[in-house]
């Protein structure tokens, strides 16, 4: 049952992660969990779109660490929360 329960949310988290598109709208959804959505870059799999200014000073260091990651050749858009 555990196994079970596990499996789905993983399932779910990736799930989530991979159907993300690029955001063009400040958010703040979920501040208390693994599945954070701020501004425009801050959470595992959520990016603003090319161009897109960040919504605030925090969101601007989601967007930095986002660029960061990008640059190492690593992939923000299909990130593992495990890792990240």
């Amino acid at each position: 049952m555990r196994l079970a329960a596990a499996f789905f949310i993983v399932f779910f988290l990736v799930d989530v992660v991979c159907s993300e598109e690029c955001t063009r709208t400040c958010i703040a959804q979920n501040c208390d969990t693994l599945s954070i959505r701020y501004g425009k870059y801050c959470g595992i799999g959520h990016f603003g779109c090319p161009g897109e200014e960040p919504c605030d000073e925090l969101d601007a260091c989601c967007m930095v660490h986002d660029d960061c990651v990008e640059s190492k050749g690593k992939s923000i858009k299909n990130a593992n929360p495990f890792t990240v």
